[in-house]
């Protein structure tokens, strides 16, 4: 029952993330036709992934931090000098497996509710680390989180939460809060089985 449930997540998921990357491009294509090419680039590259990601369970960390970079060098030609990024991934948790498109669908929640809402734009961050034997990542970005509205229709966040229940059980955890008055924090802590 969890495996089934487990495919219909998953199977949720790529259609959500297609159509936003599909808007992003169209936004592009009249004003840039060279930047909305690197971006059908970029997106052929996280398509062809997420087939390959379709028939697995889980993925490495190192996998799917790639497949995030593709998003994201998608994000940076539709919002230019407004999406800064940084990445930093402790070299232990490379190997760690995570449920397939997790990050880029965190990620992904990070700017639409935060950075894209800001006129100046603002900074995302992804870092990752041990901590005891657990992994923790935590993605920072500009805005502010309004629970009510996000988990309101936070598909995304739905079905994150989801996954990572049926796959770790009770064992991994997903939060997401304000840490200041303008930087909102995600972390998701996974277990490590030695």
């Amino acid at each position: 029952m969890n495996e089934m449930k487990l495919n219909q997540l998953k199977a949720q998921l790529n259609p959500h993330f297609i159509f936003n990357a599909l808007n992003s491009i169209r936004a592009l294509v009249d004003e840039e036709p060279k930047k909305s090419k690197r971006a059908i680039n970029h997106l052929s590259n996280i398509l062809r992934t997420s087939l390959v990601l379709d028939k697995k369970r889980l993925t490495s960390l190192k996998e799917e931090i790639a497949t995030t970079k593709d998003y994201l060098a998608l994000e940076s030609i539709r919002f230019e000098e407004r999406l800064k990024t940084e990445i930093t991934v402790d070299p232990r948790t490379e190997g760690i497996m995570v449920p397939p498109m997790m990050i880029q669908t965190l990620v992904e929640n990070g700017i639409k509710h935060g950075i894209s809402k800001l006129k100046e734009g603002g900074m995302l961050t992804i870092k990752t680390r041990m901590k005891e034997s657990n992994m923790i990542l935590e993605i920072r970005n500009t805005g502010q989180y309004q629970e009510h509205r996000i988990n309101g229709t936070g598909h995304g966040l739905r079905n994150t939460r989801q996954r990572l229940d049926l796959i770790f059980g009770g064992s991994a955890n997903l939060r997401i809060y304000n840490e200041t008055d303008n930087i909102v924090l995600t972390s998701v802590k996974i277990p490590i089985n030695e």
